[in-house]
């Protein structure tokens, strides 16, 4: 079926000025509703997404702050403990360790029983000077006291 057309030049609108031109262009059709629905709607995704990404490099960068500090700490109890190790290997490796604490053990038990032995005399020796002194004293008061009795003899009997 071949369809045949004709042509007729319809007369056209004389041409417009510029400044009809222009105003036609930027006075284009303004968006729909669904189109400033849909800009929100991005904008809003948008937002959410990069808040969402600020909190996720918020928490990435506590967890690293953490294990920063955790690793300092561990760090810090393995070194001292390392050091307590060693220090106890190395004194239990001497092999005269025990032999010097005995003989350490052994003259401080020394020391002491000739402190108490020290001690123990010189409280006996004082014991003893003290009774000689009080010995003394009452020998001497007794002495006086029969010195003055004989001098009150003498007196009454010149007087």
């Amino acid at each position: 079926m071949a369809t045949t057309s004709t042509t007729t030049k319809t007369k056209t609108a004389p041409k417009r000025a510029t400044t009809a031109r222009k105003s036609a262009s930027t006075g284009a059709k303004s968006p729909s509703k669904t189109t400033a629905r849909r800009t929100r709607t991005t904008a809003r995704n948008e937002t959410r997404q990069a808040a969402a990404a600020n909190t996720r490099a918020a928490k990435v960068t506590a967890a690293q702050g953490r294990n920063v500090a955790e690793r300092a700490a561990l760090v810090y109890v393995g070194s001292v403990l390392e050091t307590r190790d060693r220090a106890l290997a190395l004194v239990t490796d001497l092999p005269g360790v025990r032999k010097l604490e005995r003989r350490g053990t052994t003259a401080r038990t020394k020391l002491e029983r000739d402190v108490r032995k020290a001690r123990t005399r010189l409280e006996r020796e004082l014991r003893g000077r003290r009774r000689e002194a009080e010995k003394l004293v009452k020998s001497n008061r007794e002495r006086v006291e029969s010195l003055a009795g004989t001098a009150k003899e003498r007196v009454s009997a010149i007087a």
